[in-house]
This record gives C-alpha cells, sequence and structure tokens, in this order.
C-alpha cells in the first residue's frame, strides 16, 4: 500500500520552488540593500519589508498549498528555503557590517557588542533560534508524515 497521495497531474517541484527561491532571494536582497542605504540598522523600515516579504511567503504558501502537498516534502521544504533565505540574509549582512567596521581589529567584548548589540540581536541571533526551532519540530513532523502533509 502506498503512502503517496491520489494527483492528477504530476507536480514538479523544480517548477514549483524555484521561482519561490528566487523570488524570496531578490526581496530579501531588496531589503538588505534598502537596510545598508539607510544607515545599516534594522529600523522599522526594515521590519516592515520583512513583514511584507512574510506576507509574500504566507500568501505563495496560501495560493499553491495544493500543489505543495503533492511534491514530497513540497510543504517543509518551502519552510527551509525560507528560513535559509531570509535568516541567511540577515546574518550575512551582519558579518559584512562587522568586517566594514574593522571588527577583526578589535577586543571580543567589541566584536559581541556590535554583532549583539542593538537592533541586529534580533534579526540575527532570535529570529534564527525561535523560527530555527520552529522549523525543526516541522521537519520531524514531516519526517514522521514520510513526506506528505495533510
Amino acid at each position: 500500500m502506498s503512502t503517496m497521495p491520489q494527483t492528477s497531474s504530476p507536480a514538479n517541484a523544480r517548477t514549483l520552488l524555484l521561482p519561490y527561491a528566487l523570488g524570496l532571494i531578490m526581496a530579501m536582497l531588496i531589503v538588505q540593500v534598502v537596510i545598508a542605504a539607510t544607515g545599516g540598522e534594522v529600523t522599522i523600515l526594515a521590519g516592515i519589508l520583512t513583514a511584507v516579504v512574510a506576507l509574500g511567503i504566507a500568501v505563495w504558501l496560501w495560493r499553491n498549498r495544493r500543489v505543495l502537498k503533492r511534491v514530497r516534502f513540497g510543504v517543509v521544504i518551502a519552510h527551509v528555503i525560507a528560513f535559509v533565505t531570509v535568516s541567511t540574509s540577515y546574518n550575512l549582512h551582519a558579518i559584512v557590517r562587522l568586517m566594514a567596521e574593522g571588527a577583526v581589529d578589535k577586543s571580543a567584548s567589541d566584536i559581541a557588542q556590535a554583532a549583539l548589540g542593538g537592533s541586529w540581536f534580533g534579526v540575527t541571533i532570535v529570529m534564527s533560534a525561535l523560527w530555527g526551532f520552529g522549523l525543526l519540530i516541522h521537519l520531524v513532523g514531516a519526517v514522521l508524515g514520510r513526506g506528505w502533509e495533510d
């Protein structure tokens, strides 16, 4: 007995998830350029832009949920793509900021203050940790469901 759901037409992960991934990469690149152009701090504008990206993710997931469910691990892979794209964009930006500020020549406490102080703490440490925990739960659930989500 197969656990694979019955489908009328096969779903293609590449045609479904690749445009989604590329769109998210472009969206987060725009967010990071805006952050850099407006002083390099995570402000309310960055929060609003990130919320718009999150809303876009939610809309895309809602519109594509039926097709995603016909792709094995499709829903969780979309979740992984979102997590990696958003978290990595902020973490890479933080690293570039540290390097640009000459953090290499500073003490460990100065580097920690520059990296974790102020507006960057939430989008680097807190967001990655909390979202990562939720993603881990989703991954375990997807594995237990053998890649099919109802």
